[in-house]
């Protein structure tokens, strides 16, 4: 497939100039032919992430270059639900609309609810919370792609998943002034591709690590393990809710250690926590699903993009259409 080719995608998606081939380097086995990513070029996707990669590295110990993720919780969590995806057929469109409708009617009770995994919460917001939230993570959002980068979930493939909310995005960076670039913005997969791919030891190669995340107990020691493992002098660790991170605020004073680097584990509060980051002076990135592969190695199974292609078990790559089907289902 050339660049440019949409495919199918409706035109009203394409929020973006551009749609290329998705691959990242160290995961190409992964790659689909169906896949594509919108772009703001026509790039190479390779040589994309090879500068994202190199600029992180460059930051390392010297410059505070915030990295954070977006995809289908935070779209929600800023947009609301949109409408299904137009590239489903008319009945399922009427039956996901029915359904997106009934559970609105929970929300408004409940607030907002998420997981990163079973048992891993993203975040607990009541409804006067939420509402009171969305600008201020909207603002910090808008922050990080001023100062650093956003890893945006704006590819796709045969089965929709997340584009129906590609028209709000836009519609929120106009509203905002805002444009990305392919140096303020990369594809999602390539911020879990840069840590758990062959060029994690390039950033990790002796340096201080900073974790900032809610495990504890056994939990952390196997995280802080991994990534000893990986290559990472010392890992030292600030403590955050697991559930209501963006209430948090970061001492800083009480780090025993400058750090080289940071990973967060923030759930939907993380733009917030980044920035709080700032005085580091350190790249900050994004981590979400890694520390739970890092913390438990079956669950690299779980998410595409955490098994590099030299230890990838090609038998399993079933895997990833099951979890298309299984996000199918909830989008």
């Amino acid at each position: 497939m050339l660049m440019d080719d949409w495919g199918d995608l409706p035109s009203s998606y394409r929020i973006l100039p551009y749609s290329i081939p998705f691959r990242v380097p160290g995961f190409h086995n992964q790659a689909r032919p169906t896949d594509r990513v919108l772009a703001p070029e026509a790039c190479d996707c390779d040589a994309w992430f090879d500068s994202f990669a190199d600029r992180v590295a460059s930051a390392v110990g010297r410059a505070f270059v915030p990295v954070c993720r977006m995809s289908d919780g935070e779209f929600f969590f800023l947009f609301g639900q949109q409408p299904p995806s137009l590239r489903l057929r008319p009945r399922v469109r009427l039956v996901r609309r029915v359904g997106q409708m009934l559970a609105g009617v929970r929300r408004l009770k409940k607030g907002f609810h998420a997981s990163t995994a079973p048992g891993v919460s993203s975040g607990a917001f009541s409804p006067r919370e939420w509402r009171e939230y969305r600008p201020v993570l909207g603002r910090h959002f808008l922050e990080v792609l001023d100062k650093g980068v956003l890893g945006i979930h704006l590819s796709y493939g045969k089965s929709p998943f997340q584009e129906h909310y590609f028209p709000a995005l836009g519609r929120w960076l106009r509203d905002a002034g805002r444009r990305l670039t392919i140096d303020n913005y990369v594809p999602f997969y390539d911020v879990y591709a840069l840590l758990r791919g062959p060029r994690m030891r390039e950033l990790a190669a002796g340096r201080r690590l900073l974790v900032v995340h809610s495990a504890v107990g056994d939990k952390r020691e196997s995280i802080s393990s991994a990534l000893t493992k990986v290559g990472f002098r010392s890992v030292q660790w600030l403590t955050i809710s697991p559930t209501r991170s963006f209430a948090d605020t970061i001492d800083l004073a009480s780090l025993a250690d400058s750090p080289d680097i940071c990973l967060v584990g923030a759930g939907i509060g993380k733009p917030s926590i980044l920035m709080q980051l700032e005085p580091l002076n350190v790249p900050c990135i994004d981590a979400g699903y890694a520390f739970e592969a890092w913390a438990n190695p079956d669950r690299q199974w779980d998410r595409p993009y955490m098994t590099p292609d030299a230890h990838f078990d090609v038998d399993r790559v079933r895997f990833l259409a099951a979890k298309d089907r299984e996000m199918l289902g909830r989008s």
